[in-house]
């Protein structure tokens, strides 16, 4: 077939997939084709869609229609990387857009492979475990709206969207320090404003401890897991995040701290003020829309110019990457679950750069995962990973 025969079947096959006319057939042999490598850019006639920000429209869609997704909108950038969150039209969604795409490096999994017998699991919600400094528990998913504690002289109250917070009441300085600590389980996510007013998201499988009220000179906070923070100014008590041995210190400002024990270091990103991260006798200073890496291994640090959206995707409901590896797209993926990964043989290899939403169920996500040439099956708890054939 010549190359301007080959354009023109395959502009025909694209137009039919997003009319949704195209047969199984058709829809193989258009994916096989685009499987080959074949990811030059093609031209879609004029008059199929009034302009390329349409043509995204329609094709998202198709996608949701296809697969299930809630309604959103996706946001399309030029890139050589998979999109894994239009990858779930491995066919015309790659080249009707104008766009050049990687080509799939796997084959996809025949849809049918995709059934599996486990419950599917739901996506994550606000639910925490706030622990007193008497040691007494509250399930926060599960309290009631009003007032839930007293700690010394503050009130801590539970509001109507479901955030916790600490009103303190008290007059004079506290004679003891009294320390909660809200932990939010995998599959979870909580929002707490301190005493001080500053406002903290935590995200799934983390933690925060904290004083019920702050002293006049400092604020001082600690952290494991991911946290998103906007802290009220006060020149006179900076306030501290403390991450195992590294310290983020600030006056007032927002930002994002993401230090899981099983990632490669400690991410700070900062949107707007200024901090200042610490490990051992290093400092670095960043400015907005900068991120700071602390290596796990040897504790340096790396400071360089990010886009802050893709550290703060989690809470505003996305999921959000950028050249991520598989294995870190997956752990958050199991996070958010609640479910463990477990690798049956290689570890897949490869990036992925892609948003979707964080209110699907697990099996819309593996569809696209499947669709992106990651093959993996759902099963109790569990989220089983094969090696790219």
């Amino acid at each position: 077939m010549s190359q301007e025969k080959e354009q023109s079947r395959y502009e025909a096959l694209a137009e039919k997939w997003l009319k949704g006319t195209i047969t199984p057939e058709e829809a193989q042999e258009y994916a096989a084709w685009y499987n080959a490598g074949q990811d030059a850019p093609v031209d879609i006639p004029a008059s199929f869609a009034a302009s390329e920000a349409e043509q995204e429209k329609r094709i998202w869609n198709k996608i949701t229609a296809r697969t299930g997704f809630p309604g959103h909108t996706a946001t399309v950038a030029p890139s050589r990387r998979r999109r894994w969150w239009v990858a779930a039209a491995v066919t015309a969604a790659i080249v009707t857009a104008g766009y050049c795409w990687h080509h799939l490096q796997t084959k996809t999994l025949p849809a049918r492979q995709l059934a599996t017998h486990a419950p599917d699991a739901a996506p994550g919600s606000d639910k925490a475990v706030l622990t007193l400094s008497n040691g007494r528990q509250i399930l926060l998913d599960s309290a009631g709206n009003g007032a839930l504690a007293q700690q010394g002289g503050v009130r801590i109250v539970k509001n109507e969207d479901g955030s916790i917070l600490y009103v303190d009441e008290h007059s004079g300085a506290l004679t003891d320090t009294l320390y909660n600590i809200m932990s939010v389980p995998k599959g979870g996510q909580y929002k707490l404003i301190l005493p001080d007013g500053s406002r903290v998201w935590l995200n799934a499988a983390s933690s925060l401890k904290y004083p019920v009220a702050f002293s006049n000179r400092e604020r001082s906070v600690e952290l494991t897991g991911e946290g998103y923070f906007e802290v009220t100014a006060s020149a006179a008590s900076p306030f501290r995040v403390t991450v195992r041995n590294t310290q983020i210190a600030v006056l007032g400002t927002s930002f994002n701290i993401m230090g899981y024990a099983d990632e490669t270091g400690i991410q700070t990103t900062l949107l707007s003020g200024a901090v200042k991260v610490k490990q051992g006798t290093t400092e670095k200073m960043l400015t907005p829309g900068q991120q700071a890496v602390v290596n796990n291994e040897n504790g340096r640090i790396s400071v360089g110019e990010t886009e802050t959206a893709l550290a703060t995707a989690w809470k505003d409901g996305q999921f959000r990457f950028s050249g991520n590896n598989i294995p870190m797209v997956l752990r958050q993926i199991g996070r958010w679950y609640n479910i463990d990964i477990v690798y049956q043989g290689s570890i897949p290899q490869g990036h992925i750069t892609g948003k979707v939403p964080r209110n699907m169920k697990l099996s819309g996500v593996i569809r696209i995962l499947e669709l992106s040439g990651i093959r993996c099956r759902q099963e109790a708890g569990r989220l089983l990973v094969f090696p790219s054939s």
